[in-house]
């Protein structure tokens, strides 16, 4: 599924290159991007919370933000795909 999750996290990081976003904030994005994705009996909200706790701690400042508002985008993205 890596391929899937990689092309969702390209098509909501917008103008950042995939090879761009440090190697701790795009390991900790694919994980939350796959429960997000696949994971039906975990919330989307329990993904980035975790996600962001990790960032917190293994991450920088400017990780937590950018990795929220991605996540927010693949988990809302994700949302409106269920529904159709």
């Amino acid at each position: 599924n890596r391929e899937k999750i990689d092309e969702a996290i390209s098509e909501a990081s917008e103008k950042w290159d995939i090879g761009r976003i440090s190697k701790t904030a795009l390991a900790v994005s694919r994980i939350a991007t796959f429960e997000i994705m696949f994971e039906q009996n975990i919330p989307a909200s329990v993904s980035i919370n975790e996600a962001l706790e990790l960032l917190k701690y293994f991450g920088d400042f400017d990780s937590v933000s950018f990795v929220n508002g991605l996540l927010g985008k693949i988990a809302e993205s994700h949302a409106c795909e269920k529904q159709i």
